[in-house]
């Protein structure tokens, strides 16, 4: 991922007010939840679009930018939406969990200028907070339209999928406490055996992230798939979950 950030595609909300001084961000505030609220969709959408925005080709307008990560933002909201619904096709069989990591906004450690405005949440009785990283559980053998899929584990399986992290939150640990909820949700409440995530075979900064949190090499795409889908190989990785007896 890179380190750069596609400015906001609308204006700063009121309630943030100016921006504040930047401070070192601290994990220490955040929460890691499991969530199917419509503000946390799009806070979950808007902090994807964000996290890949790299893929923005550099020579597009700063409009041309802004409105590609609007675009972004309101198909994902819209996709998640389905899946969390069991309504999107193709995943009839496949059980979606968002889990969303959020901080206060009222934490003056982030500059607001480097989110979207829909990265903030808003629910009834909660403290408004900031969608800062998010990633979904996909329960189910394989993910839909994926030729990648394990095959060495027992029992029930489930694939990680959309894990991102906002640029402004990044190497604070978000990442890897969002990878442990999902492990100990997926374990203790969909009594999944083996939980898998697809990484670039050459992005080696996220394949030792997942191999600090114990998952090990399943699988690699062959080199005729590589070119036949015309983009670098993956990986498959896998973390063997004990399932607690009651």
């Amino acid at each position: 991922m890179a380190s750069s950030v596609v400015a906001p595609s609308r204006g700063v909300s009121p309630v943030f007010g100016r921006a504040r001084a930047r401070r070192r961000p601290s994990c220490s505030a955040i929460t890691v939840d499991v969530s199917s609220h419509a503000s946390d969709v799009a806070g979950a959408a808007a902090c994807r679009a964000l996290s890949f925005s790299q893929n923005v080709p550099s020579d597009r307008s700063a409009f041309a930018k802004r409105a590609h990560v609007a675009m972004k933002i309101e198909n994902e909201t819209t996709s998640l939406t389905n899946k969390l619904r069991g309504a999107e096709v193709g995943y009839e069989d496949v059980k979606v969990v968002l889990i969303v990591a959020r901080a206060p906004a009222s934490s003056a450690q982030y500059d607001i200028r480097e989110f979207d405005p829909a990265s903030l949440s808003v629910r009834d009785g909660a403290e408004t907070s900031l969608i800062v990283g998010s990633l979904d559980i996909n329960i189910g053998d394989r993910l839909p339209a994926e030729e990648l899929a394990g095959t060495r584990s027992l029992g029930r399986r489930a694939y990680l999928s959309n894990v991102g992290v906002a640029p402004a939150a990044r190497r604070t640990g978000v990442a890897s406490r969002m990878i442990e909820r999902a492990s100990t949700i997926a374990r203790d409440e969909y009594a999944v055996h083996a939980l898998y995530v697809h990484v670039q075979h050459d992005n080696d900064a996220a394949i030792a992230l997942y191999e600090r949190s114990d998952f090990i090499r399943e699988a690699r795409e062959t080199a005729a798939a590589e070119s036949t889908l015309g983009r670098p190989a993956r990986v498959l990785l896998r973390r063997d979950l004990r399932i607690h007896q009651p």
